[in-house]
């Protein structure tokens, strides 16, 4: 079966020190004294300090704003960046003789400056008054002049590169703005050139001409109406003109047809002379002249001159019935010419009215080619203008989107300008110092004491490390013997028998002197191993240089 382990009261762990305490004592002599000596050879590091303030702006606060702590942590590490920079800290190092021993060691300034760049503090200063920025400068060195006089010069390298740092960043942002604003009237002229091109390639498709062209093409429309009135009425003229040409025409067919009738029975009526008024007239004159001679000769005889005056008056009566005879054909072709002269004049009558006519129609044909050419011409006007008026909308769109952009870069225009206006405010108070500087509030002193190293706190780290080993050593002595029997409790626990009695060790006179003079060499030994140690220790710690890099 397993025991446990036997666990010690504090009385036997006191037991144990005190048994192992030279153990313990000697390592902390070694490390007290080896620290002590490499700690109290360090040279003394010097601490001068510098307190700067930001002065408020000397002018409106509208116009130039008080910096905030965050604002001033910002700054710092802009200002940081330039004044703790290897160009800036080198000629320091050279103008000051800073880190002598290095330099003549051949250390590399690079290192050097690094040293330097570690042993600068620049923290931010707690303040009760919210609206005073400060921070202080710290600078440690080995020379109590040369920390002052660095830590002065880095306050006044902040306070002027505050000034050159503020101007630059007020020129490069109106530079910045400048250069935005110049992009940004180019785009705005961009825009309004574009604008104009549309507005140019469009001028008769700008929304502002929508109504107009609207009323115009109300206007063609009741023109094209007036047009086909006028056109059908032109056409129906033309129809009733193309009739009276017809009816002429079959008039002109009748004259011909009954012309020639008449010109046949004039021909027959001037043929038969005893239907003529003239045989008609020389009949009933020679009867009157009949009847005449007659009621004469009942009264005169045949020779009476009265008698033979009428005979010759008859005589000649009858010679013109007979010359009527006689002229018969040419009474029939008189009367035929006569009778087709009137026909004929009646279709010259005729055909120069067709010849009215046609001309009427001529002219109506005439205008209604003008009709037909006006009515093409006004639909080209109507199509023109409904496609005018069709592409007002992409017109008005394609306006409205220059429009709002040209607005949206407009209000963009207008913000850098305002932007560049403060910036150029903000370059102008920079540039005369009217805005907020750092002034050294607190200069650089002399420091009179060193601040580093804490020599008696290392000496007792050291005194501290010692014991730590002497306690290990102890235990690496002890442990192993706690595994074993060395007591009465030791056999009564792991045995779990009764102890009835106990027998001490029963030694000789000689064996006790033996054991005494044994225990003095040890000591002695011991003793001299940690003198011994020390100049070794001391030689490590000198050469890791770990307490230098722990102080500088």
């Amino acid at each position: 079966m397993s025991v446990e382990f036997r666990q010690r009261g504090a009385g036997e762990i006191a037991g144990i020190i005190r048994r192992q305490k030279w153990l313990i004592i000697f390592p902390m002599i070694t490390m007290t004294v080896a620290i002590g000596y490499v700690v109290y050879k360090l040279p003394s590091i010097y601490e001068s300090t510098s307190l700067l303030t930001v002065k408020p702006p000397t002018i409106s606060s509208n116009l130039v704003q008080s910096l905030s702590s965050e604002d001033l942590s910002q700054r710092l590490q802009t200002i940081n960046q330039e004044v703790l920079s290897r160009s800036s800290l080198e000629p320091l190092v050279q103008k000051y003789d800073l880190y002598k021993s290095e330099r003549n060691s051949g250390v590399p300034m690079e290192l050097i400056v690094d040293k330097m760049y570690k042993n600068i503090k620049v923290e931010l200063e707690e303040s009760g008054n919210e609206k005073v920025a400060a921070f202080r400068i710290r600078y440690r060195d080995r020379d109590p002049q040369a920390t002052r006089n660095v830590t002065a010069e880095l306050a006044s390298k902040y306070v002027n590169a505050q000034v050159q740092t503020q101007t630059e960043i007020a020129e490069s942002t109106k530079d910045l703005f400048e250069r935005q604003l110049s992009e940004k009237k180019k785009a705005l002229d961009d825009l309004e050139k574009q604008r104009l091109d549309i507005m140019t390639a469009n001028v008769a498709t700008l929304p502002d001409s929508e109504q107009g062209l609207v009323a115009q093409l109300s206007g063609l429309r009741d023109r094209e109406g007036n047009i086909t009135k006028e056109k059908e009425t032109l056409m129906n003229e033309r129809g009733r003109l193309s009739d009276a040409i017809g009816a002429n025409n079959r008039q002109m067919r009748l004259i011909e047809d009954f012309g020639e009738k008449e010109t046949q029975d004039t021909a027959r009526q001037a043929g038969q002379i005893e239907d003529t008024p003239a045989y008609a007239q020389l009949v009933q004159r020679r009867a009157e002249l009949s009847g005449q001679l007659d009621n004469l000769l009942k009264v005169y005889k045949e020779k009476h001159p009265a008698v033979v005056a009428k005979q010759n008056e008859i005589a000649r009566v009858n010679d013109e019935v007979e010359g009527l005879r006689k002229n018969t054909d040419k009474r029939v072709q008189n009367a035929s010419l006569a009778s087709t002269r009137k026909a004929e004049l009646q279709k010259k009558s005729l055909e120069l009215e067709n010849q009215r006519i046609q001309a009427q129609i001529g002219q109506i044909e005439q205008q209604l080619i003008t009709k037909d050419e006006d009515l093409k011409q006004n639909s080209a006007q109507v199509a023109a203008l409904e496609a005018r008026i069709n592409s007002i909308p992409n017109v008005k769109v394609a306006l409205e989107g220059v429009t709002a952009q040209y607005q949206s870069a407009k209000q963009t225009y207008d913000e850098i300008l305002k932007k560049k206006n403060e910036a150029e405010t903000v370059v102008g108070v920079e540039t005369n110092a009217q805005g907020e500087t750092i002034r050294v509030q607190d200069p650089a002193n002399i420091p009179q004491s060193p601040v580093a190293p804490k020599r008696f706190l290392l000496t007792l780290f050291g005194a501290a490390i010692g014991f730590m080993l002497g306690l290990i050593l102890a235990a690496a002595v002890e442990i192993p013997r706690l595994f074993t029997i060395q007591n009465i409790a030791d056999a009564k626990h792991y045995t779990g028998l009764p102890v009835l009695a106990s027998v001490p060790p029963l030694l000789s006179h000689a064996e006790r002197s033996w054991i005494k003079r044994s225990h003095l060499f040890k000591l002695a030994g011991g003793f001299a191993a940690a003198i011994a140690l020390i100049p070794a220790i001391v030689l490590i710690l000198q050469m890791t240089k770990i307490f230098d890099r722990l102080v500088s």
